[in-house]
């Protein structure tokens, strides 16, 4: 059921994805292959999403699976609840900030979904060092979803319910070259 929160699942089954594909899903399929299913309790292309209160935490504390063959190196997603206050949200010793406001999702000209963007600030609002981490907040466009007039508890996961792609910014290789008979190396 969408909405509960198993803090403790970290997919340990790879998706059914051929030999020497990655699951990172573009963001309209993200939206109707994944949000809008388990909003509505349908069966998912793959169960690979944990569900976790990402925003309680600091990002380093969340269940990052790691050594994953099928999935992009740094980047991680959840199904996770939609914070109350919508431009920053408090956690033990940071603080997640909306850091570019909300954009239209599209899937074949078509409206779907929205996605803002989130940083993660060490220390507390609004003097907090940014961290390298940043997510990607994704919910589902409310009249996409066939809901029952009276059906309150479906607006509800409509209007909380959110996917997040977790990222951290990669380290830049530097190059240089010793000499002229030298290939690039990295250091």
């Amino acid at each position: 059921m969408a909405g509960n929160v198993d803090d403790n699942f970290v997919p340990n089954v790879p998706p059914l994805l051929p030999r020497g594909c990655k699951f990172s899903p573009d963001n309209g399929v993200l939206i109707e292959f994944y949000l809008k299913k388990k909003i509505l309790g349908k069966p998912l292309p793959s169960d690979c999403i944990p569900t976790v209160e990402v925003y309680s935490r600091n990002p380093t504390q969340l269940p990052l699976p790691t050594g994953d063959f099928w999935r992009v190196e740094n980047e991680w997603y959840f199904f996770t609840t939609k914070p109350h206050n919508d431009s920053v949200t408090l956690t033990n010793d940071g603080y997640y900030s909306v850091i570019k406001e909300e954009e239209t999702i599209k899937q074949e000209d078509e409206e779907i979904g929205f996605m803002r963007t989130l940083a993660y600030f060490q220390g507390t609002p609004p003097s907090g060092k940014k961290s390298k981490w940043t997510i990607y907040e994704f919910r589902v466009k409310p009249n996409t979803i066939p809901t029952i007039q009276h059906d309150d508890a479906l607006k509800a996961k409509v209007s909380s319910f959110v996917v997040c792609k977790l990222s951290i910014e990669k380290k830049k290789r530097k190059y240089t070259r010793k000499n002229k008979n030298d290939s690039m190396k990295s250091k």
